[in-house]
């Protein structure tokens, strides 16, 4: 990756200076991250004209590094502090400069996405993090900011899955003696541990910028340890092709991860978090989900019921006094304990809640939230559940419909299919690494802060 440095006008208040160093040494980025609240005037209009970073000439704003430094702290749940932005300022501009590096490979292939595509990218976005139906247009519109820095996080997504798939598809072939291989391996491991792992990864570009990164890990290991969700951290700040997954790593028995992350989980208690684990390519954090000894082919557990949702949601504005909590959650328990029904739950909405409140739509329960999960999984059908307290008010939940799929057994030949998929995505995974950081190295990335 070639790099070059360059000033430009101050604009706004410049907080920090950021250190980073390329893979080769050869870049020192010095990004100003602006005061944590973005303004809807001129000075938003300003920030958009600033060229943050160019990369193979195409232009990064500061508006972009700050929309979506907004948006990730916002789903992450993490506080919105100037001290916050600071430490992620450098992982977000690296985030963003990846998805230039995927969006102009794609078009060199001529890989596009239409509007269907991004518009099923975002109803995907939106139950994995737990918006209901619009919900992330009516947060970024909540928080001031415009919907294309997303947009082209989503297209970024969907070009690079594609393109990567396009042109490894036929190199990631595997045999049926690989799969004889992981079915022996299997039996040979029967009765002995295996971990269901999640992680974050924090890239380092050198020794440099080793402790910068060693600071925001501990940072993040703190904030998920008073509260912050894991999947929602992984999913905005991960620099990994997990973070699509929440970070979930799936299932591993011990030696198969890295020995520096193998060493860690065998020492781990279920529901732990730990970290950061130093690596050459940069920082890990793990979670340990749960912990199981090795059945082979043991019956596959039922697949997650599909629920209908309605809710009634309560705004409460930023900053509001315990009284004015207090007094919404009396409303919400008031609603809650007289809504008999979906359709008695809209009605007594339009009369408390704001226009948020409706039809959530239908998910798998695993796409959920965990905080949702824990509210809808013991909830009977036309049962409201108590008020839960989230980042943008208070809401209310009710399950208008459910359906528990059937286990179906699977046979030999159908053990062979999933075991063939599962080696070819992981197959897949390797490539598309591999792939991004040759792009790196050929990149110019242009600096200009």
């Amino acid at each position: 990756m070639v790099f070059s440095l360059k000033k430009s006008p101050k604009v706004g208040h410049c907080t920090q200076a950021w250190a980073w160093r390329s893979l080769n040494g050869i870049l020192v980025l010095f990004i100003c991250i602006f005061t944590p609240t973005l303004q809807i005037s001129g000075a938003q209009a300003q920030q958009s004209l600033v060229i943050a970073a160019t990369v193979n000439d195409e232009m990064i704003s500061i508006l972009d590094i700050n929309s979506r430094l907004a948006l990730s702290i916002r789903l992450a749940e993490l506080p919105d502090t100037k001290d916050t932005r600071q430490r992620l300022a450098g992982q977000t501009l690296r985030a963003i400069i990846d998805d230039k590096l995927k969006l102009q490979e794609a078009r060199k292939y001529q890989i596009t996405a239409n509007r269907r595509d991004i518009s099923r990218a975002e109803k995907s976005f939106e139950q994995r993090a737990g918006l209901g139906k619009g919900g992330l247009r009516k947060l970024l519109k909540r928080l001031g900011l415009d919907s294309s820095s997303v947009i082209e996080q989503l297209e970024a997504q969907i070009v690079w899955s594609r393109l990567v798939v396009s042109r490894y598809r036929r190199t990631t072939d595997i045999s049926e003696k690989e799969i004889d291989d992981f079915i022996a391996d299997l039996l040979r491991n029967k009765g002995r541990p295996e971990f269901l792992v999640s992680e974050i990864f924090l890239p380092t570009g050198g020794n440099q910028d080793a402790n910068t990164v060693r600071v925001l890990a501990d940072r993040l290991i703190q904030q998920i340890n008073s509260g912050a969700n894991f999947s929602a951290v992984a999913r905005n700040f991960s620099q990994s092709a997990s973070a699509a997954q929440g970070g979930s790593l799936g299932w591993h028995r011990a030696g198969q991860l890295p020995t520096e992350q193998d060493s860690v989980i065998r020492r781990m208690s279920p529901g732990e978090v730990a970290g950061p684990i130093e690596t050459i390519e940069g920082f890990y954090i793990l979670k340990l989900d749960q912990q199981r000894t090795i059945e082979p082919f043991r019956e596959e557990a039922p697949l997650p019921p599909t629920v209908t949702l309605h809710q009634a949601h309560f705004a409460l504005p930023e900053g509001a006094t315990e009284t004015l909590v207090a007094e919404t959650m009396t409303k919400a328990s008031q609603v809650s304990a007289a809504a008999t029904s979906c359709l008695h739950l809209g009605e007594l909405s339009k009369k408390f809640a704001s226009p948020l409140s409706g039809k959530l739509g239908t998910f798998k329960l695993d796409q959920l939230s965990e905080q949702l999960q824990v509210a809808v999984s013991p909830l009977p059908i036309n049962k409201a559940s108590p008020p839960i307290r989230n980042a943008g008010g208070i809401v209310i939940v009710m399950v208008c419909e459910r359906k528990t799929p059937k286990v179906k057994k699977a046979d030999p030949a159908d053990r062979r299919v999933r075991i063939k998929a599962q080696l070819g995505e992981e197959r897949i995974n390797l490539a598309a690494e591999q792939y991004l950081r040759n792009l790196r190295r050929a990149a110019i990335v242009d600096v200009r802060l």
